[in-house]
């Protein structure tokens, strides 16, 4: 019956989409974009990618393809996400997960668990975030594990080469550096999220983590992606790309 349909309806020139269909085709279209956008760094041939603020590994399935040899550490605290997480490593191949929010001190703290998952934060969501993402305003308090960067790095055997450090963690970036300086200093390549705007509570813009990463030695290469509000009035965040200068020869200064 159902082909007997379809058939009327395609000789009147109309056609039969499921919605699950029209949204895998919008998901795979989105990612091809993705993966367009990140292979700017494809050239790099990193051999160990950090991937903090993993989510369920969306990043690491992407840097997998871009990077195929890579060594990937992902970090996600929220225990139901990083449980995603490993099932996506496992996949993966010379990929780990590790349990922790990276900041700039260890110990326990409560975060910011939303609905939407990729919104969940250890800063409070701010209204400009409600407004634009309101899928993500239901939240629930989660207590996770916190270490600082440079700490777990001098426990961990890193595959020695060039180095991608990714870093999107809902506006705890800043953190995220100060706990990670001396790591960061030895990475080739480090890919912050940065805000051109308040989305979550004291959260530092991007000219405050532009001059933090000038202090170790980066310089601003552009962005990867930026997004826009809804409206289409507003770039609020991006991917943004910085070089360490003392990794670069003379002439690509």
């Amino acid at each position: 019956m159902r082909e007997v349909l379809r058939s009327l309806l395609n000789a009147l020139g109309l056609d039969i989409r499921l919605t699950r269909n029209l949204r895998a085709a919008a998901l795979a279209a989105r990612k091809d974009q993705e993966f367009h956008a990140w292979s700017l760094l494809q050239h790099r041939r990193f051999v160990s990618v950090l991937d903090i603020g993993a989510n369920e590994g969306q990043f690491a399935t992407l840097a997998r393809r871009l990077w195929p040899q890579a060594q990937i550490h992902s970090f996600e605290p929220l225990p139901k996400v990083h449980a995603v997480l490993q099932q996506t490593l496992n996949g993966l191949g010379n990929a780990h997960a590790h349990a922790l929010a990276l900041s700039h001190r260890a110990g326990k703290t409560v975060m910011h668990a939303s609905a939407f998952s990729p919104s969940s934060s250890l800063l409070p969501m701010a209204d400009l975030h409600r407004s634009e993402w309101p899928q993500s305003v239901e939240q629930t308090a989660v207590e996770v594990t916190m270490a600082r960067l440079d700490d777990w790095a001098r426990a961990q055997q890193i595959a020695a080469g060039p180095q991608l450090i990714k870093i999107d963690v809902q506006g705890h970036e800043k953190a995220v550096i100060d706990g990670g300086q001396q790591t960061l200093r030895c990475a080739d390549v480090v890919a912050l999220e940065v805000s051109f705007y308040v989305l979550y509570e004291k959260q530092p813009l991007f000219a405050e983590i532009f001059r933090a990463m000038s202090e170790l030695g980066f310089v601003y290469r552009g962005n990867i992606e930026q997004f826009r509000s809804k409206d289409g009035r507003r770039v609020l965040y991006a991917d943004a790309v910085f070089e360490n200068l003392e990794r670069v020869s003379a002439d690509e200064r």
